[in-house]
C-alpha cells in the first residue's frame, strides 16, 4: 500500500487517510495541477480505493498551490493516452473507441459512482476537466480566489468530462449555455450565487470548512450515505416509481450496523456512534 501511495505521489497525487477521511491532494503546481497521463491513473486507482475500502468512510479533494486544477495537460504528448500516429488516422479525428477507453470521463465515473462522498475544496482555477470534477463532486467549497471555467470551447472543443451532464443537473439551461458556449471564468461567488457550489468562503477559511463537512461526513452512517447519493444522482434520469423501487431495493439491501445503532440511539436519546458499517 505505502509503494502504492508513493507512485501516487510521483504522478503528483499526494494521499493520505486519517480517521476515516482520505485526502487527496493534486500536487502539479508548476503547471496549476494539470492532469498528465499517469495523474489521470493515479486518481482512477485513488478512487477505486476510496470507494472499496472500508476503512476509508469520506473523501476530501484540493489542489496545492494557487490552484485547484487547470484541467488536462495539454503540454504532455500523451495527453489522449495514445501517441499522435496511434491517436489520429488519416484524418484529424479522435478514433471513437479510443475515447470510450481511455476518456477523461473514466474519472469523472469514478466520483459520481463512488459509494463513498467526495468533497472538494476548489483554491484558484479549476479549468476544464478541472471544472467538471469538482462539479461531480458531492460537495463543493469554493475559495474567493476560485474560477471556474468550461474551457473547451476556447480550444474548439465539445464538452468534455462530463461537463454537459454535469451543467443539465446543477444549473438552467440558459447559464449552462452561457459557461459553455464563452468558455470565460466564473468567480466563486458566482458559482455559489447560480448553485453551482454550496458555499463560497475567504481563501484562509476554506481547508477549515471543506475539513469540517468531510469528517462530519466520515463520521456518518457510510452506507446510508452512500445510498443517498446513489439516489439523488439517479433521481433526476428516474420517474417517481422508479425512485420507489430503488427505495425498497436500498432497505431490502440492508441499512447495516450504523442503521441499528441510530434507531438504539434514538430510543436510549443518545448520539449515535457510526461506525460505517
Amino acid at each position: 500500500m505505502n509503494d502504492q501511495i508513493q507512485q501516487w505521489a510521483e504522478a503528483g497525487l499526494d494521499f493520505d487517510v486519517k480517521n476515516g477521511l482520505a485526502l487527496m491532494t493534486l500536487n502539479r503546481p508548476h503547471v496549476l495541477n494539470g492532469v498528465s497521463r499517469p495523474l489521470r491513473n493515479a486518481l482512477l486507482d485513488a478512487l477505486e480505493l476510496i470507494n472499496l475500502d472500508p476503512e476509508i468512510r469520506a473523501a476530501l479533494v484540493t489542489g496545492a498551490g494557487r490552484a485547484f486544477c487547470s484541467g488536462a495537460d495539454l503540454s504532455q504528448d500523451d495527453v489522449h493516452d495514445l501517441s499522435p500516429e496511434r491517436r489520429r488516422g488519416t484524418d484529424v479525428h479522435i478514433r471513437r473507441e479510443d475515447g470510450l477507453s481511455y476518456g477523461w470521463w473514466r474519472v469523472i465515473e469514478r466520483v459520481w459512482e463512488n459509494k463513498k462522498p467526495i468533497v472538494a475544496a476548489v483554491n484558484g482555477p479549476a479549468y476544464g476537466f478541472g471544472c467538471n470534477f469538482a462539479f461531480a463532486s458531492d460537495l463543493v467549497i469554493a475559495a474567493e480566489s476560485a474560477r471556474f471555467c468550461e474551457i473547451f470551447v476556447q480550444r474548439g472543443l465539445p464538452l468534455e468530462a462530463s461537463g454537459a451532464y454535469l451543467l443539465s443537473r446543477s444549473i438552467s439551461p440558459v447559464r449552462a449555455r452561457e459557461l459553455a458556449l464563452f468558455g470565460e471564468p466564473l468567480s466563486g461567488a458566482k458559482a455559489e450565487e447560480w448553485g453551482l457550489v454550496n458555499r463560497c468562503v475567504p481563501d484562509d477559511q476554506l481547508m477549515g470548512v471543506a475539513t469540517e463537512w468531510a469528517e462530519k461526513l466520515a463520521a456518518g452512517p457510510t452506507i446510508g450515505l452512500g445510498h443517498i447519493k446513489s439516489q439523488i444522482n439517479q433521481g433526476l434520469d428516474m420517474n417517481i416509481r422508479q425512485t420507489w423501487r430503488d427505495e425498497v431495493t436500498f432497505l431490502g439491501i440492508g441499512i447495516g450496523d450504523d442503521g441499528a445503532e441510530a434507531m438504539m440511539s434514538f430510543k436510549e436519546k443518545r448520539k449515535p456512534e457510526f461506525r460505517g458499517r
